[in-house]
This record gives C-alpha cells, sequence and structure tokens, in this order.
C-alpha cells in the first residue's frame, strides 16, 4: 500500500513491486492474480483502514460547520502518513489501472459521495446548512473539493494555504 500511495499507483510495476516486496512474481500472481487483483487488495486494505476511520466524524452529532472544519484540518495536517491520499491518487490515474481496479473505483467513490451526502443530509435536518443546496449536489461538490485538497498536499502546495481556500469553496455549504 505504501509503495502505491508514495511512488503513484501507476509508476510501480509488477517487477519493482516484487523487488520491493521481496516476492517472486510467480507468487504475487498465485496470490493476487496479477497487478490488477493486487491494487484492488491494496484499495481494499486502504479503505478498510484509513477511509473508513476518517469517515467516524461524519456520522456524530456535532454540528456540521465544527466536523468541516475537523475534516479539513485532519486532511492538511501531517500525520505520519504519505501526503495526500492513495484513493484520489488512483482516481486520478484511472486510465492506468486495471480493469477490476477501475471498477472499484467507481463503487468506493459512489460510496464516498454517498456518505458525503449522509452527512449533509443530516446536517439540513438539523437546519446547521444551506438549506437552498440539495443533499446530491452537496455529496458531490465535498467529494470533489476534499479531494482537490488531498492532491494539492500531495503536490507539495502549503497546507494552511490549502485549507483556506477549501473552506473558503466550502463556505456555501453553510447558511448565510
Amino acid at each position: 500500500m505504501l509503495n502505491y500511495w508514495q511512488d503513484e499507483p501507476g509508476a510501480v510495476g509488477v517487477n519493482e513491486m516484487c523487488r520491493r516486496l521481496g516476492v517472486s512474481k510467480p507468487g504475487l500472481y498465485r496470490e493476487f492474480g496479477g497487478e490488477d487483483g493486487l491494487m484492488v487488495a491494496v484499495l481494499d486494505h486502504y479503505w478498510e483502514t484509513v477511509i473508513q476511520p476518517s469517515f467516524q466524524p461524519l456520522t456524530t452529532e456535532r454540528p456540521f460547520a465544527e466536523v468541516l472544519r475537523g475534516v479539513l484540518l485532519w486532511l492538511t495536517e501531517e500525520r505520519g502518513m504519505p501526503a495526500g491520499c492513495l484513493f484520489a491518487k488512483m482516481r486520478t490515474a484511472s486510465a492506468q489501472l486495471g480493469p477490476a481496479t477501475s471498477a472499484r473505483v467507481v463503487v468506493l467513490r459512489r460510496d464516498m459521495r454517498g456518505a458525503y451526502q449522509a452527512w449533509f443530509e443530516r446536517g439540513l435536518a438539523r437546519s446547521e446548512v444551506n438549506a437552498a443546496i440539495a443533499p446530491e449536489r452537496a455529496g458531490y461538490l465535498l467529494d470533489t473539493q476534499l479531494r482537490t485538497v488531498q492532491m494539492l498536499v500531495s503536490e507539495g502546495e502549503p497546507p494552511g494555504a490549502v485549507r483556506a481556500q477549501a473552506e473558503l469553496a466550502l463556505a456555501c455549504l453553510l447558511p448565510s
């Protein structure tokens, strides 16, 4: 997972991955069926260990604006992991992914937008968000903007500046 996260998903081929991990190519193929299967396994592991825990604050009873600030801080602070998001990188590198990985990215992107939409709907029910915005659009906006934050951070942009721009872009979700 860290190899793909640090070096971009399409930048590390099977031979290099086998060398780095100290495994044989036939062993990798036996275990994962090839590079596409390996990437699906890596993506699923990343989803379970990094993405899903990051969704926990979205399900709390804390106010929407407070959780949004916390999410932006978490995305832009040093966490002892590679910068940015492996899932965002895989979405960007979709042309370099195999069919199984591409299909998994589509499903997980839908799940991610659904989690953002549900979070917005909870805020809507508590009158904490802009009622003029449809929840589906809010989910899409959150997905797009938070992915942008992750990509900018991984490109080395100053975290404070990235966070400030994201706050500006997402301010429309909050009541006036």
